[in-house]
Protein backbone atom coordinates (compact mmCIF):
# COMPACT_ATOMS: atom_id res chain seq x y z
CA UNK A 1 0.00 0.00 0.00
CA UNK A 2 2.55 2.48 0.90
CA UNK A 3 4.75 1.82 -2.28
CA UNK A 4 2.12 2.04 -4.47
CA UNK A 5 0.68 5.32 -2.52
CA UNK A 6 4.57 6.61 -3.25
CA UNK A 7 4.92 5.59 -6.72
CA UNK A 8 1.43 7.09 -7.23
CA UNK A 9 1.94 10.69 -5.82
CA UNK A 10 6.25 10.82 -6.91
CA UNK A 11 7.60 8.54 -9.59
CA UNK A 12 4.46 8.70 -11.38
CA UNK A 13 4.72 12.38 -12.30
CA UNK A 14 6.44 13.43 -14.90
CA UNK A 15 8.34 16.55 -13.02
CA UNK A 16 10.10 13.99 -10.60
CA UNK A 17 11.19 12.30 -13.17
CA UNK A 18 13.96 14.73 -13.82
CA UNK A 19 14.47 14.88 -10.43
CA UNK A 20 15.40 10.43 -10.41
CA UNK A 21 17.42 11.02 -13.27
CA UNK A 22 19.44 13.70 -11.38
CA UNK A 23 19.82 11.51 -8.68
CA UNK A 24 20.78 8.96 -10.07
CA UNK A 25 23.54 10.31 -12.05
CA UNK A 26 25.05 11.70 -8.97
CA UNK A 27 25.01 8.82 -7.23
CA UNK A 28 26.95 7.13 -9.99
CA UNK A 29 29.10 9.96 -10.16
CA UNK A 30 29.64 10.78 -6.67
CA UNK A 31 30.82 6.50 -6.49
CA UNK A 32 33.24 6.99 -9.01
CA UNK A 33 34.77 9.50 -7.61
CA UNK A 34 34.76 7.94 -4.10
CA UNK A 35 36.21 4.53 -5.64
CA UNK A 36 38.25 5.42 -8.80
CA UNK A 37 38.41 2.45 -10.18
CA UNK A 38 41.45 1.18 -12.61
CA UNK A 39 40.14 1.74 -16.18
CA UNK A 40 41.37 -1.70 -16.83
CA UNK A 41 38.60 -2.49 -15.11
CA UNK A 42 36.06 -0.98 -17.36
CA UNK A 43 38.47 -2.52 -20.08
CA UNK A 44 38.21 -6.37 -19.19
CA UNK A 45 34.54 -5.73 -18.04
CA UNK A 46 33.38 -4.35 -21.62
CA UNK A 47 35.53 -7.20 -23.08
CA UNK A 48 33.55 -9.38 -20.95
CA UNK A 49 30.37 -8.08 -22.14
CA UNK A 50 30.48 -7.96 -25.52
CA UNK A 51 31.76 -11.64 -26.03
CA UNK A 52 28.81 -12.85 -23.80
CA UNK A 53 26.46 -10.93 -25.87
CA UNK A 54 27.81 -11.77 -28.54
CA UNK A 55 24.85 -14.02 -30.11
CA UNK A 56 21.96 -12.67 -28.58
CA UNK A 57 22.96 -9.23 -30.60
CA UNK A 58 23.80 -11.21 -33.60
CA UNK A 59 20.37 -12.95 -33.54
CA UNK A 60 18.85 -9.64 -32.70
CA UNK A 61 20.45 -8.02 -35.88
CA UNK A 62 18.84 -10.53 -37.87
CA UNK A 63 15.64 -9.94 -36.50
CA UNK A 64 15.78 -6.62 -37.02
CA UNK A 65 16.14 -7.07 -40.78
CA UNK A 66 13.71 -9.49 -41.11
CA UNK A 67 11.11 -7.26 -39.36
CA UNK A 68 12.40 -4.36 -41.61
CA UNK A 69 12.21 -6.20 -44.85
CA UNK A 70 8.28 -7.19 -43.85
CA UNK A 71 7.79 -3.78 -43.73
CA UNK A 72 8.86 -2.53 -46.82
CA UNK A 73 7.51 -5.21 -48.42
CA UNK A 74 4.11 -5.53 -47.15
CA UNK A 75 1.05 -3.62 -47.90
CA UNK A 76 1.94 -1.69 -44.33
CA UNK A 77 4.97 -0.33 -46.12
CA UNK A 78 2.37 2.51 -47.73
CA UNK A 79 1.42 3.53 -44.40
CA UNK A 80 2.18 7.32 -44.18
CA UNK A 81 2.94 9.08 -40.49
CA UNK A 82 0.91 11.52 -39.36
CA UNK A 83 -2.02 9.83 -41.92
CA UNK A 84 -2.65 10.41 -45.56
CA UNK A 85 -2.92 13.83 -46.30
CA UNK A 86 0.57 14.56 -43.50
CA UNK A 87 3.01 16.33 -45.76
CA UNK A 88 7.14 16.33 -44.84
CA UNK A 89 8.60 19.00 -42.79
CA UNK A 90 11.53 18.88 -43.81
CA UNK A 91 13.09 18.66 -47.34
CA UNK A 92 15.06 15.22 -48.50
CA UNK A 93 18.12 16.77 -48.19
CA UNK A 94 17.91 17.87 -44.79
CA UNK A 95 15.88 15.02 -43.43
CA UNK A 96 18.94 12.81 -44.31
CA UNK A 97 21.49 15.20 -43.07
CA UNK A 98 19.45 15.15 -39.71
CA UNK A 99 19.08 11.90 -39.21
CA UNK A 100 22.51 10.66 -41.05
CA UNK A 101 24.32 13.30 -38.04
CA UNK A 102 22.12 12.46 -35.42
CA UNK A 103 23.33 8.71 -36.38
CA UNK A 104 27.35 8.37 -36.44
CA UNK A 105 28.67 11.87 -37.75
CA UNK A 106 31.87 11.69 -35.22
CA UNK A 107 32.29 7.75 -35.38
CA UNK A 108 32.80 7.40 -38.98
CA UNK A 109 35.82 10.58 -38.95
CA UNK A 110 37.14 8.96 -35.36
CA UNK A 111 37.54 5.42 -37.02
CA UNK A 112 37.89 6.70 -40.87
CA UNK A 113 41.29 4.45 -41.00
CA UNK A 114 39.52 1.59 -39.44
CA UNK A 115 40.35 -1.01 -43.01
CA UNK A 116 43.84 -0.68 -41.96
CA UNK A 117 43.53 -2.28 -38.25
CA UNK A 118 41.86 -4.86 -40.20
CA UNK A 119 44.13 -5.81 -42.75
CA UNK A 120 46.57 -6.25 -40.35
CA UNK A 121 44.44 -7.86 -37.51
CA UNK A 122 41.42 -9.88 -38.18
CA UNK A 123 40.23 -13.69 -38.14
CA UNK A 124 38.94 -14.14 -41.68
CA UNK A 125 41.61 -13.30 -44.39
CA UNK A 126 42.46 -16.73 -45.59
CA UNK A 127 39.43 -18.22 -44.09
CA UNK A 128 36.85 -16.23 -46.43
CA UNK A 129 37.04 -15.51 -50.43
CA UNK A 130 38.72 -11.87 -51.48
CA UNK A 131 42.10 -10.78 -50.88
CA UNK A 132 43.45 -9.06 -47.78
CA UNK A 133 43.02 -5.57 -48.89
CA UNK A 134 39.25 -5.97 -49.82
CA UNK A 135 38.55 -8.33 -46.88
CA UNK A 136 39.56 -5.96 -43.94
CA UNK A 137 37.51 -2.86 -45.94
CA UNK A 138 34.34 -5.18 -45.86
CA UNK A 139 34.79 -5.70 -42.22
CA UNK A 140 34.92 -2.18 -41.65
CA UNK A 141 31.52 -1.50 -43.35
CA UNK A 142 30.23 -4.76 -41.68
CA UNK A 143 30.88 -2.81 -38.54
CA UNK A 144 29.22 0.46 -39.20
CA UNK A 145 26.41 -0.30 -42.11
CA UNK A 146 23.65 -2.83 -41.79
CA UNK A 147 24.01 -4.26 -38.12
CA UNK A 148 23.67 -1.17 -36.87
CA UNK A 149 20.87 1.19 -38.75
CA UNK A 150 18.28 -1.89 -38.59
CA UNK A 151 18.27 -1.10 -35.33
CA UNK A 152 17.57 3.12 -35.74
CA UNK A 153 15.25 2.00 -38.08
CA UNK A 154 12.70 -0.45 -36.44
CA UNK A 155 12.68 1.32 -32.83
CA UNK A 156 12.37 4.36 -34.57
CA UNK A 157 9.19 3.40 -37.31
CA UNK A 158 8.00 1.83 -34.29
CA UNK A 159 8.05 5.27 -32.40
CA UNK A 160 6.68 7.18 -34.75
CA UNK A 161 3.87 5.15 -35.84
CA UNK A 162 2.43 5.20 -32.59
CA UNK A 163 3.09 9.22 -32.40
CA UNK A 164 1.75 10.16 -35.50
CA UNK A 165 -1.24 7.32 -36.56
CA UNK A 166 -1.62 6.52 -32.98
CA UNK A 167 -1.84 9.78 -30.73
CA UNK A 168 0.93 8.28 -27.71
CA UNK A 169 3.45 10.73 -26.50
CA UNK A 170 7.25 11.10 -28.17
CA UNK A 171 8.74 8.76 -26.21
CA UNK A 172 10.17 5.61 -26.12
CA UNK A 173 7.60 3.99 -23.53
CA UNK A 174 5.12 4.39 -26.21
CA UNK A 175 6.37 1.45 -28.08
CA UNK A 176 4.83 -0.38 -24.91
CA UNK A 177 0.91 -2.12 -25.40
CA UNK A 178 -1.50 0.35 -23.61
CA UNK A 179 -2.18 -2.14 -20.73
CA UNK A 180 1.91 -1.68 -19.60
CA UNK A 181 1.38 -0.24 -15.89
CA UNK A 182 2.37 3.58 -15.58
CA UNK A 183 5.17 2.82 -13.38
CA UNK A 184 6.70 0.70 -15.61
CA UNK A 185 6.29 2.95 -18.43
CA UNK A 186 7.89 6.32 -16.32
CA UNK A 187 10.65 4.06 -15.54
CA UNK A 188 11.29 2.81 -19.22
CA UNK A 189 11.51 6.60 -19.70
CA UNK A 190 13.95 7.18 -17.10
CA UNK A 191 16.27 4.43 -18.42
CA UNK A 192 16.13 4.87 -21.48
CA UNK A 193 17.02 9.21 -20.85
CA UNK A 194 20.24 7.62 -18.81
CA UNK A 195 21.08 5.39 -22.02
CA UNK A 196 20.67 8.58 -24.22
CA UNK A 197 23.39 10.62 -21.84
CA UNK A 198 25.33 7.53 -22.00
CA UNK A 199 25.13 6.90 -25.99
CA UNK A 200 26.23 10.76 -26.19
CA UNK A 201 29.01 10.81 -23.58
CA UNK A 202 30.75 7.99 -25.74
CA UNK A 203 30.48 9.78 -28.88
CA UNK A 204 31.36 13.12 -27.22
CA UNK A 205 34.58 11.10 -25.77
CA UNK A 206 35.27 10.38 -29.27
CA UNK A 207 35.07 13.23 -30.69
CA UNK A 208 36.95 16.11 -27.76
CA UNK A 209 39.84 13.20 -27.53
CA UNK A 210 39.98 13.59 -31.36
CA UNK A 211 39.84 17.45 -31.48
CA UNK A 212 42.25 17.58 -28.53
CA UNK A 213 44.59 15.27 -30.38
CA UNK A 214 44.42 17.42 -33.73
CA UNK A 215 45.32 20.88 -32.02
CA UNK A 216 48.28 19.05 -30.68
CA UNK A 217 49.64 17.49 -33.70
CA UNK A 218 48.77 20.23 -35.91
CA UNK A 219 49.30 23.32 -34.75
CA UNK A 220 51.49 22.27 -31.97
CA UNK A 221 49.65 23.39 -29.22
CA UNK A 222 47.25 21.90 -25.81
CA UNK A 223 43.75 22.32 -25.08
CA UNK A 224 41.57 21.16 -22.28
CA UNK A 225 39.39 18.60 -23.50
CA UNK A 226 36.81 20.79 -20.69
CA UNK A 227 37.13 23.79 -22.07
CA UNK A 228 36.33 22.01 -25.43
CA UNK A 229 33.29 20.22 -24.30
CA UNK A 230 32.03 23.64 -22.55
CA UNK A 231 32.61 25.79 -25.68
CA UNK A 232 30.74 23.09 -28.17
CA UNK A 233 27.73 22.64 -25.09
CA UNK A 234 27.28 26.56 -25.36
CA UNK A 235 26.86 26.37 -29.42
CA UNK A 236 24.66 23.39 -28.62
CA UNK A 237 22.53 24.81 -26.21
CA UNK A 238 22.22 27.87 -28.44
CA UNK A 239 21.11 25.06 -31.36
CA UNK A 240 18.69 23.48 -29.44
CA UNK A 241 16.74 26.33 -28.64
CA UNK A 242 16.45 27.33 -31.35
CA UNK A 243 14.43 24.72 -32.77
CA UNK A 244 14.72 21.52 -34.90
CA UNK A 245 14.07 23.88 -38.39
CA UNK A 246 16.59 26.40 -37.34
CA UNK A 247 19.61 25.41 -35.42
CA UNK A 248 19.97 21.76 -35.97
CA UNK A 249 18.82 21.42 -39.57
CA UNK A 250 21.12 24.45 -40.40
CA UNK A 251 24.08 22.77 -38.70
CA UNK A 252 23.09 19.17 -40.04
CA UNK A 253 23.31 20.54 -43.64
CA UNK A 254 26.42 22.27 -43.19
CA UNK A 255 28.23 19.31 -41.60
CA UNK A 256 26.93 17.52 -44.45
CA UNK A 257 28.56 19.39 -47.20
CA UNK A 258 31.81 19.75 -44.88
CA UNK A 259 32.32 15.83 -45.04
CA UNK A 260 31.38 15.49 -48.69
CA UNK A 261 34.04 18.42 -48.83
CA UNK A 262 36.39 16.19 -47.44
CA UNK A 263 35.86 12.97 -49.36
CA UNK A 264 36.09 15.11 -52.65
CA UNK A 265 39.58 16.86 -51.59
CA UNK A 266 40.83 13.11 -50.97
CA UNK A 267 39.59 11.18 -54.27
CA UNK A 268 41.51 14.50 -55.64
CA UNK A 269 44.72 14.53 -53.81
CA UNK A 270 44.07 10.57 -54.86
CA UNK A 271 43.72 11.31 -58.19
CA UNK A 272 45.75 13.86 -59.70
CA UNK A 273 48.82 13.53 -57.23
CA UNK A 274 49.00 10.33 -56.20
CA UNK A 275 47.58 8.53 -59.54
CA UNK A 276 45.42 6.41 -57.67
CA UNK A 277 42.51 5.41 -59.90
CA UNK A 278 41.33 2.18 -58.01
CA UNK A 279 38.48 3.88 -55.88
CA UNK A 280 35.51 2.02 -58.02
CA UNK A 281 36.88 -1.07 -58.41
CA UNK A 282 38.14 -1.18 -53.99
CA UNK A 283 34.53 -0.01 -52.93
CA UNK A 284 32.94 -2.60 -55.57
CA UNK A 285 34.95 -5.43 -54.24
CA UNK A 286 34.90 -4.66 -50.45
CA UNK A 287 30.96 -4.18 -50.84
CA UNK A 288 30.89 -7.45 -52.43
CA UNK A 289 32.63 -9.43 -49.71
CA UNK A 290 30.32 -7.57 -47.29
CA UNK A 291 27.31 -9.45 -48.61
CA UNK A 292 28.95 -12.20 -49.79
CA UNK A 293 30.65 -13.03 -46.59
CA UNK A 294 27.54 -11.39 -44.38
CA UNK A 295 26.76 -14.63 -42.51
CA UNK A 296 30.05 -15.64 -42.31
CA UNK A 297 31.25 -12.89 -40.49
CA UNK A 298 28.58 -13.17 -37.73
CA UNK A 299 29.93 -16.56 -36.51
CA UNK A 300 29.14 -15.84 -33.07
CA UNK A 301 29.30 -19.75 -32.31
CA UNK A 302 33.25 -19.66 -33.35
CA UNK A 303 35.41 -18.75 -30.29
CA UNK A 304 38.73 -17.71 -32.33
CA UNK A 305 37.21 -14.49 -33.42
CA UNK A 306 35.87 -13.19 -29.64
CA UNK A 307 37.93 -11.30 -29.17
CA UNK A 308 38.55 -9.66 -32.50
CA UNK A 309 34.61 -9.36 -32.85
CA UNK A 310 34.11 -7.79 -29.10
CA UNK A 311 36.43 -5.13 -30.08
CA UNK A 312 34.43 -4.34 -32.88
CA UNK A 313 31.22 -5.50 -34.06
CA UNK A 314 29.73 -6.11 -31.36
CA UNK A 315 31.21 -3.75 -29.16
CA UNK A 316 29.45 -1.07 -32.46
CA UNK A 317 26.47 -3.11 -32.34
CA UNK A 318 25.58 -2.06 -28.48
CA UNK A 319 26.77 1.08 -28.82
CA UNK A 320 24.58 2.17 -31.91
CA UNK A 321 21.97 0.55 -29.67
CA UNK A 322 22.75 2.67 -26.74
CA UNK A 323 22.32 5.61 -29.35
CA UNK A 324 19.21 4.21 -30.47
CA UNK A 325 17.67 5.18 -27.51
CA UNK A 326 17.88 8.85 -28.52
CA UNK A 327 18.22 8.55 -32.44
CA UNK A 328 15.19 6.76 -32.87
CA UNK A 329 12.74 9.58 -30.91
CA UNK A 330 14.85 12.07 -32.83
CA UNK A 331 14.21 10.55 -36.63
CA UNK A 332 10.51 9.78 -35.30
CA UNK A 333 10.01 13.29 -34.95
CA UNK A 334 11.46 14.82 -37.87
CA UNK A 335 9.21 12.43 -39.80
CA UNK A 336 6.44 13.42 -39.80
CA UNK A 337 4.64 12.66 -43.99
CA UNK A 338 7.32 9.98 -44.89
CA UNK A 339 5.60 6.75 -45.84
CA UNK A 340 6.78 3.57 -43.79
CA UNK A 341 8.67 2.39 -46.66
CA UNK A 342 10.56 5.54 -47.55
CA UNK A 343 11.22 5.85 -43.56
CA UNK A 344 13.38 2.69 -43.45
CA UNK A 345 14.76 2.97 -46.57
CA UNK A 346 15.91 6.80 -46.08
CA UNK A 347 17.19 5.32 -42.51
CA UNK A 348 18.85 2.09 -43.34
CA UNK A 349 19.58 2.84 -47.46
CA UNK A 350 20.84 6.47 -47.63
CA UNK A 351 23.58 5.91 -44.61
CA UNK A 352 24.71 2.38 -45.56
CA UNK A 353 25.50 3.82 -48.95
CA UNK A 354 26.99 6.90 -47.64
CA UNK A 355 29.28 5.14 -45.37
CA UNK A 356 30.47 2.42 -47.55
CA UNK A 357 31.88 5.32 -50.27
CA UNK A 358 33.38 7.11 -46.94
CA UNK A 359 35.52 4.11 -45.82
CA UNK A 360 36.05 2.99 -49.39
CA UNK A 361 37.72 6.53 -50.16
CA UNK A 362 39.89 6.76 -47.08
CA UNK A 363 40.88 3.29 -47.17
CA UNK A 364 41.69 2.86 -50.71
CA UNK A 365 44.48 6.23 -50.13
CA UNK A 366 45.10 5.18 -46.96
CA UNK A 367 45.97 1.85 -47.81
CA UNK A 368 48.97 3.39 -49.72
CA UNK A 369 50.43 4.47 -46.12
CA UNK A 370 49.05 1.09 -44.57
CA UNK A 371 52.45 0.56 -42.54
CA UNK A 372 52.71 4.15 -41.07
CA UNK A 373 48.91 4.43 -40.82
CA UNK A 374 48.73 1.31 -38.46
CA UNK A 375 51.68 1.88 -36.21
CA UNK A 376 50.18 5.53 -35.80
CA UNK A 377 46.31 3.51 -35.00
CA UNK A 378 47.97 1.10 -32.58
CA UNK A 379 48.91 3.48 -30.64
CA UNK A 380 46.75 6.91 -31.29
CA UNK A 381 44.12 6.78 -32.86
CA UNK A 382 42.99 10.17 -32.84
CA UNK A 383 46.20 11.28 -33.93
CA UNK A 384 45.72 9.38 -37.15
CA UNK A 385 43.81 11.11 -39.24
CA UNK A 386 45.57 13.84 -39.06
CA UNK A 387 48.91 11.33 -39.69
CA UNK A 388 47.08 10.52 -42.84
CA UNK A 389 46.34 14.27 -44.13
CA UNK A 390 50.46 14.93 -43.62
CA UNK A 391 51.45 12.29 -45.82
CA UNK A 392 48.50 13.57 -48.70
CA UNK A 393 49.81 17.17 -49.25
CA UNK A 394 52.27 20.37 -48.56
CA UNK A 395 51.87 21.81 -44.83
CA UNK A 396 50.25 24.37 -46.50
CA UNK A 397 47.35 22.06 -47.14
CA UNK A 398 47.77 20.05 -45.00
CA UNK A 399 47.04 22.64 -42.14
CA UNK A 400 43.65 23.49 -43.92
CA UNK A 401 42.88 19.98 -44.52
CA UNK A 402 43.55 18.87 -40.72
CA UNK A 403 40.95 22.57 -39.76
CA UNK A 404 38.29 21.59 -41.79
CA UNK A 405 38.19 18.38 -40.48
CA UNK A 406 38.34 19.88 -37.01
CA UNK A 407 35.40 22.04 -37.51
CA UNK A 408 33.51 19.10 -38.79
CA UNK A 409 33.78 17.04 -35.65
CA UNK A 410 32.88 19.67 -33.96
CA UNK A 411 29.63 20.46 -36.19
CA UNK A 412 29.36 16.53 -35.34
CA UNK A 413 29.48 17.36 -31.65
CA UNK A 414 27.03 20.22 -31.89
CA UNK A 415 24.68 18.14 -33.76
CA UNK A 416 24.55 15.13 -31.47
CA UNK A 417 24.69 16.67 -28.53
CA UNK A 418 21.64 19.38 -29.55
CA UNK A 419 19.34 16.80 -30.87
CA UNK A 420 20.56 14.51 -27.90
CA UNK A 421 19.67 17.24 -25.04
CA UNK A 422 15.94 17.51 -27.07
CA UNK A 423 15.30 14.26 -26.77
CA UNK A 424 16.20 13.45 -23.21
CA UNK A 425 13.85 17.29 -22.48
CA UNK A 426 11.35 14.99 -24.36
CA UNK A 427 11.40 12.04 -22.18
CA UNK A 428 11.48 14.08 -19.11
CA UNK A 429 9.48 17.23 -19.76
CA UNK A 430 6.25 17.35 -17.79
CA UNK A 431 4.95 19.35 -20.80
CA UNK A 432 3.89 18.02 -23.96
CA UNK A 433 5.75 20.69 -26.07
CA UNK A 434 8.99 20.74 -24.28
CA UNK A 435 10.48 24.36 -23.74
CA UNK A 436 14.01 26.25 -24.19
CA UNK A 437 14.49 26.02 -20.35
CA UNK A 438 14.00 21.95 -20.11
CA UNK A 439 16.44 21.58 -23.53
CA UNK A 440 19.01 23.90 -22.28
CA UNK A 441 19.28 22.21 -18.89
CA UNK A 442 19.69 19.22 -19.99
CA UNK A 443 22.57 20.07 -22.62
CA UNK A 444 24.02 21.84 -19.33
CA UNK A 445 23.47 18.10 -17.59
CA UNK A 446 25.14 16.01 -20.66
CA UNK A 447 28.00 18.68 -20.91
CA UNK A 448 28.80 18.27 -17.19
CA UNK A 449 28.19 14.18 -17.25
CA UNK A 450 30.52 13.84 -20.21
CA UNK A 451 33.45 15.95 -17.96
CA UNK A 452 32.87 13.89 -14.85
CA UNK A 453 33.06 10.69 -16.86
CA UNK A 454 35.88 11.77 -18.71
CA UNK A 455 37.69 12.78 -15.46
CA UNK A 456 36.55 9.42 -13.80
CA UNK A 457 37.99 6.52 -16.30
CA UNK A 458 38.00 8.09 -19.74
CA UNK A 459 36.97 6.72 -22.49
CA UNK A 460 36.90 3.17 -21.13
CA UNK A 461 34.18 4.02 -18.46
CA UNK A 462 32.00 5.65 -20.58
CA UNK A 463 31.85 2.66 -23.38
CA UNK A 464 31.01 0.16 -20.52
CA UNK A 465 28.15 2.03 -19.31
CA UNK A 466 27.21 2.49 -23.46
CA UNK A 467 26.95 -1.13 -23.84
CA UNK A 468 25.03 -1.97 -20.48
CA UNK A 469 22.01 0.43 -21.85
CA UNK A 470 22.85 -0.91 -25.23
CA UNK A 471 21.55 -4.23 -24.00
CA UNK A 472 18.44 -2.54 -22.36
CA UNK A 473 17.44 -0.91 -25.52
CA UNK A 474 17.31 -4.10 -27.51
CA UNK A 475 15.32 -5.76 -24.95
CA UNK A 476 13.01 -2.61 -25.81
CA UNK A 477 13.05 -2.83 -29.14
CA UNK A 478 11.98 -6.69 -29.08
CA UNK A 479 9.06 -5.76 -27.09
CA UNK A 480 7.77 -2.82 -28.96
CA UNK A 481 8.35 -3.96 -31.99
CA UNK A 482 6.01 -7.07 -31.03
CA UNK A 483 3.26 -4.85 -30.25
CA UNK A 484 3.49 -2.85 -32.93
CA UNK A 485 3.78 -5.82 -35.52
CA UNK A 486 -0.18 -6.80 -33.18
CA UNK A 487 -1.29 -3.04 -33.79
CA UNK A 488 -0.74 -3.01 -37.56
CA UNK A 489 -2.22 -6.25 -38.13
CA UNK A 490 -5.50 -4.59 -36.19
CA UNK A 491 -4.99 -1.25 -38.47
CA UNK A 492 -8.53 -0.57 -39.47
CA UNK A 493 -7.08 2.19 -42.57
CA UNK A 494 -4.52 -0.64 -43.68
CA UNK A 495 -5.97 -2.34 -47.48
Amino acid sequence: MFLSSFTEKYFLKRKSSGLIVLALLGVTLLSLVIFRPETAVFQNLLSRMCVVFRGPVTVFCYLCIAALLFLVFSKYGKIRLGGEKAKPEFSTFSWLSCLFMAGCGIGIVFYCQEPILHYFNNPYVGNVPGDPVSVAYSLTLFNWTINDWVQFALLGVTIAYFHYNKGKDLHLSSVLPGVTPLWIRRGVDIIMALGVISGLTTSLGLGVTQIEKGFEYVFETSISPYILMFAIAVVAAWSVTSGLKKGVKWLSNISTVMVCVLMVSVIIIGVFFLDINGFISYIAKGTGLLFGNYFRYNDFYNESSDAWASAYPIFFNLWFAAWAAFVAVFVAKISKGRTIREFIIGVVAFPTIFTIIWFGIFGCVGAEYRDLIYNAMSHDVPTALFIFFQQLTNSGYFVILSAGALLTICLFFITSSDSGSYVVATLLSKEKHVGSKDKMFWATVQCLVAMALYWCGGLALVQSVSVIMGILVIILIVIGFIFFLKTLLKDPTVR
